[in-house]
Formats: structure tokens, sequence, C-alpha cells
């Protein structure tokens, strides 16, 4: 983006040669772990432009040290990053070691329509198995309680192999933050669609 300016009601928006207007602009440009000025490397500590370097129970490479959250690059959520907080301080206090990295985090990003995401996206599953992937979109224009309620934009789109074996759901529509949870557990219960 090179330039952004508001005429009147309306958001202009020029890349290059590209220019594009709007009535408003969302701008999601993500966080970068600030770990700048923590002295890590003093503490033998090691980190990467991503973050905090950690396993997989949120140990640093001093075995004694703990991280969590947006300081180790992972999924920049409250609420996973409050859950990661919990493992670490569990694991730091606690015997036994209990896994403070998922692979699979449910978000909702709530604009209007929602929209609400688990698992992997269509393009993450066939950079990991290529064709062995298919999709299946359902319009919400096709659901019952869509229509009666007169919120028929939007759609759920599913990831699945051949097999029908559940990689992801993405649910774009009124209320896709309450939609996302049966998928979640399809998911974790390695359901076929």
């Amino acid at each position: 983006v090179d330039r952004v300016w508001q005429k009147g009601k309306t958001i202009h928006v020029a890349a290059g040669v590209k220019e594009l207007a709007g009535d408003c602009l969302l701008v999601a440009v993500g966080r970068r772990p600030n770990v700048d000025g923590l002295a890590l490397e003093k503490a033998g500590v090691a980190y990467s432009p991503r973050g905090i370097d950690v396993d997989e129970h949120l140990r640093t490479s001093q075995r004694h040290m703990y991280a969590a959250g947006d300081c180790i690059g992972s999924y920049q959520f409250t609420h996973y990053t409050g859950w990661q907080a919990a493992m670490a301080v569990r694991n730091a206090l606690l015997p036994g070691a209990t896994k403070g990295i998922r692979d699979m985090v449910p978000w909702t990003t709530f604009t209007d329509p929602e929209v609400a995401h688990v698992g992997l996206t269509e393009q993450q599953a066939r950079e990991q198995l290529g064709d062995a992937v298919m999709t299946c979109e359902w319009p919400m224009e096709r659901v019952d309680r869509a229509r009666t309620e007169g919120h028929t934009q939007g759609f759920l789109k599913l990831v699945h192999k051949k097999d029908g074996t559940l990689l992801g759901a993405t649910i774009v529509c009124q209320r896709a933050g309450e939609m996302i949870h049966e998928w979640i557990v399809a998911l974790e219960h390695s359901l076929k669609v």
C-alpha cells in the first residue's frame, strides 16, 4: 500500500498502479514479538525474528525458563495465550509436562458478517497433501434459520481428504463464532464428512 486517503465518505487505497475505493478500511497487519531489551542473549535464551524458541512444553533453551503467548510467535489470540500461560506455569511448578502448543486453534474475527475458522485452510491443506484435498461449500441462503432471520450472506466451507476425513472448517455468516464449535469437536475426533 502506497497511499490511503479519504474524500467525503469514501476511503481510497493506492497500491502501485491499482486503486481501490470503499466505505471503510480494515487494517489487519499482525504483530511481531517484541523481545528487544529483554537481554535474552545474556540469559542464554535462543530466539529468532519469530520470537523466543520453545519446545512443545513451552521450555526455552534454558530448561528452567518458560515462555508463552505472543512472544513465542504462536497464535496471537487472548484465549490461546492465556491458556498457554497457565500451561507454562503448570510445567514450571508441577511434576509432569503438559503440551503448551496446539496445532488446532479456533478463531473468530468479529466483523459483519463474522468469520470463524478451525483446522487447515484449503491452501494449507493443498500445500501439505496436494491433490488428496477436497472442499465442499454450503451457502447460508440454503440454511433455513439464516433465511428465517434474513441473514443469508455467507457460507460454510469444509476442507477434507478424499476419504472424507475433515481437515478444516471456515464459516462466514452471522454468529459464525457460535457455530464453529461443532467443527472443533469433529476435527478433534477425526470425524468424516
